[in-house]
Parts: C-alpha cells; structure tokens; sequence
C-alpha cells in the first residue's frame, strides 16, 4: 500500500504558503508564492493555488489515486461542511462561496487560519504529550486563535469558535468589525497601532522597539497593550480552562521577552489560579508556516 501524502495551502494577505506532510507529519516540501491580492488581474491568487494544486496532485499521486489529500487555510468563516469560505470580509475578492472541491473534482477541505494555526502547534507538539485542553492566539495584523477541547479541534456554530480577538476588554474602546467595543485585537492588533499611539508609531515592531531602548511613552501604550491581553487571556482561562495557552503571529516572535516578561506580571494580577494551579504560556514553534501545516493535518484527521 503507497504512503498517502497531505497537502497543506495558507492563504495569507502577502503569501501563499505551501507544504506537503506525510503520514507521521514530516515536512517533505515546503515553498511560498506571492498572493498579489488585489493586483489588476483579478483573483491571480486563485489561480496560482489552482496550478499548485494540480501540479502536487500530478507529482503525489501518480498510480494511487488517494494518495494525496488536500487542505486551505484562509481568514473569514466557513461553511458548516468545510468546503468553502463564507465570510471573508474587504480581502481575497472572489474567495466567498468558492467551492474548491466542486472546481477542481477532488475532495479538499477549508478550514479557519486561525483554527488551522492552532491545530498545527497541538498536533505537533502536544497531542503526544497528553494534553487535552489547549488555546492559540495569533497576534498579528489582527487577532485570531484556536480552541483544543478534549483533543479535538473546536469550530462551534458557524465555525466562528477561535475568533478571541473579537472579545472585548475595554468598553468604552473603538468600534471594530463585528461591532465590539475596544476588543483585544483592536488593542494588541498591527492595524491599529497607528491611532492606539496618536501617530507616533507605524507597526507594533517599532513600538516595542522603543519600547525596549527606555522611550517613556512606548512603555506606557506597549504595556496597556500587554495588560489588556493578559485581561483577556485570564477571562478565556476562566471559561475555556486549557492546560497550555500558545501565543503566536509575528508581534508574539518579534517582541520576544519583551511580550512574555510583562504578561507574566499581568497574569500573576489576573489569573485565578485555584491550588496555586497556573496555566503555561508558551510562545509557538511553527511560525510563518503554521496555518499550511495545520491545514494539511486537517486535511488527514478528515481523510
């Protein structure tokens, strides 16, 4: 009997990620395409992950016709079947109600960035170890995340489980998206840096960099940033009680200790921790590639 193999498609906002998993979850390839959303020719992307498709397909199955099984992970909300992406606002035109299973004749599921990214670091790192209650946040552009409950991946109704960066910390805050008054991606979130610090930084990386060479005001909008996350990650611990909580997206790997030494202060403040019992928070492993390697386990848990 051949050896099946898994592949794995992230659709990001500048990249499309690429990797191929077999059977025990090595990565046998890994590659990335520019997404050019939004360039003149409309829906390239789209194309550029169709010919990915086919040409893995052409190259991994060859005699055995279920030698290949295949996931996407995007932003925005699927359908209850897993197959295409319902909600996908202002980005990726052409995304929503595109049933790729239909288009291309073979089975492939969709699945949640976010959910994608979390299923990847638990499967990879901590299945084996027992754990059975597990969140990711990613911190990025945005906030998004995933929820393990007793081992299983958690989507919830309409697929929206894992969307922690629409809770709110702060009532008084902005108005975002879903309409959440100062939710927690507002507060930590790359996109709105710019108005959290009246103009005077640009992306998140060049704040906690001022951060760390002593500018006062850095400190005070970085550490309000990092508070209102240790606020929401203790509410989610009160709800979700997970054993391990992973934090992961590019503002997690570039602000290093600068994020987890002021979060464990905050937490120590926040987190109920009955028996002196205190959840782990460790930073994720996987990084730019998670959400392609959770797609493709995904594509295995439903092959």
């Amino acid at each position: 009997m051949m050896e099946k193999h898994y592949l794995g498609i992230d659709i990001g906002g500048t990249k499309i990620k690429v990797v191929v998993l077999d059977e025990h979850g090595t990565i046998l390839e890994k590659n990335e395409a520019l997404t050019e959303d939004g360039v003149s020719e409309q829906e390239l992307w789209k194309r550029k992950i169709i010919a990915i498709i086919q040409q893995k397909t052409e190259q991994y199955v060859e005699t055995n016709q279920n030698g290949l099984s295949i996931g996407i992970s995007a932003p925005g909300l699927v359908d209850s079947k897993n197959k295409m992406t319902l909600h996908m606002p202002e980005r990726l035109k052409g995304i929503e109600d595109f049933n790729w299973s239909s288009e291309l004749g073979q089975d492939i599921s969709v699945i949640n960035d976010g959910q994608s990214a979390c299923l990847a670091e638990y499967e990879s790192f901590y299945q084996t170890k027992g754990v059975l209650h597990f969140l990711m946040l990613t911190l990025g552009t945005g906030v998004g995340g995933g929820i393990i409950i007793n081992g299983q991946l958690y989507q919830g109704n309409l697929q929206r489980a894992g969307h922690v960066g629409h809770m709110s910390v702060d009532y008084n805050g902005a108005l975002t998206m879903t309409n959440m008054p100062g939710s927690l991606e507002h507060a930590v979130g790359n996109f709105s840096i710019t108005e959290r610090t009246n103009g005077q930084f640009n992306s998140v990386r060049e704040l906690v960099n001022a951060y760390g060479n002593g500018d006062s005001k850095a400190e005070v909008w970085w550490l309000e940033s990092v508070q209102k996350l240790a606020i929401g990650l203790a509410s989610l611990t009160n709800i979700l009680s997970p054993e391990y909580i992973v934090l992961g997206g590019g503002i997690s790997s570039g602000a290093g200790k600068d994020l987890f030494e002021p979060l464990e202060k905050f937490m120590f403040d926040y987190e109920w921790r009955p028996g002196n019992y205190q959840t782990k928070i460790k930073g994720a492993r996987l990084g730019a590639y998670a959400g392609a390697i959770g797609a493709a386990y995904f594509a295995k848990n439903n092959s």
